[in-house]
């Protein structure tokens, strides 16, 4: 059952309630005595406040990404929701989006990662870097996808608009020998979201607008579709290039919906607490590298 909503923009508050038709608190934690579960949806240097009281006042916590405004805070919460026996899973969206979901599938040991994640300038998010506003989209995925540690970092960006990283390139290589070149930037005139893949065989490019295109050398790869375009190279070889059906789904609620599942079997979230101290360190990292 949802409850209410609670929110430090009266205005805006009262204007969410009245186009839902829910109700609303003038308390935090009055709205928080009458909760199992919040989504904690604020500024990122308010994070770890509101989390922790929610977590003290017996609430699961689905926190908005990053964890937390340092990773001090970040494991505060991590050992409080711990200690309380209450989930704690962070906000890393596109974990969720259908079209990561498709390529799961026939992701295998990928060896190069290319990645764009360019928004037009909106001013939200500015308090913290494009490296924990955007780029740390890219940085759970790979996380999740590759399961090993980064060892090495490269990175390069600047102040444009803003006093914190507004665009940034960075370069990572992971223990298993995969590299990574990641771009982002809330800067640009155009919006781009996408990661390629390149691994044994197979090219996989996701667009988390909605499309999955592969590439694969036919014989030494995924299998491909019999309707997939097939072009024959010079030396015989044949490459087949065909898209992967993604569901018409809403990532935000599919978020949601894990999240909820998981307080009902007890299962560690797919973005746990944990995985999202670990992005925040990394994030952290990049940005001491920049900053030299």
């Amino acid at each position: 059952d949802f409850v209410g909503i609670f929110d430090v923009d009266e205005a805006r508050m009262r204007a969410v309630a009245d186009e839902f038709d829910v109700a609303t608190f003038d308390r935090m934690d009055d709205l928080l005595e009458r909760c199992d579960a919040v989504v904690v949806a604020s500024t990122t240097s308010s994070h770890s406040e509101i989390a922790l009281s929610a977590i003290a006042a017996g609430c699961h916590v689905l926190v908005e990404k990053p964890i937390a405004e340092s990773v001090d805070r970040g494991r505060a919460m991590v050992e409080a929701a711990e200690r309380a026996g209450k989930i704690l899973m962070v906000g890393h969206v596109e974990h969720f989006n259908p079209a990561f979901e498709a390529a799961r599938s026939i992701l295998h040991e990928p060896r190069f990662v290319e990645a764009h994640r360019l928004t037009i300038y909106r001013g939200r998010g500015a308090d913290v870097s494009v490296v924990h506003d955007l780029l740390i989209h890219d940085l759970e995925l790979l996380l999740a996808l590759l399961g090993e540690s980064v060892v090495d970092v490269a990175a390069s960006g600047s102040a444009i608009l803003t006093d914190t990283l507004d665009i940034v390139n960075v370069r990572l290589r992971f223990s298993g020998g995969c590299v990574a070149n990641l771009t982002a930037s809330r800067i640009s005139l155009t919006n781009m979201r996408k990661m390629r893949f390149f691994q044994n065989g197979a090219y996989i490019s996701v667009d988390f607008g909605g499309k999955v295109e592969v590439a694969t050398m036919i014989g030494n790869g995924p299998e491909p579709p019999e309707d997939a375009e097939q072009l024959e190279l010079p030396g015989g070889e044949r490459i087949a290039r065909w898209f992967l059906p993604v569901p018409k789904e809403n990532a935000l609620q599919n978020e949601i919906e894990h999240f909820l599942n998981c307080i009902r079997t007890g299962e560690e979230p797919l973005v746990s607490g944990r995985r999202g101290l670990e992005t925040l360190e990394l994030a952290d990292r990049i940005v001491e590298k920049i900053r030299g």
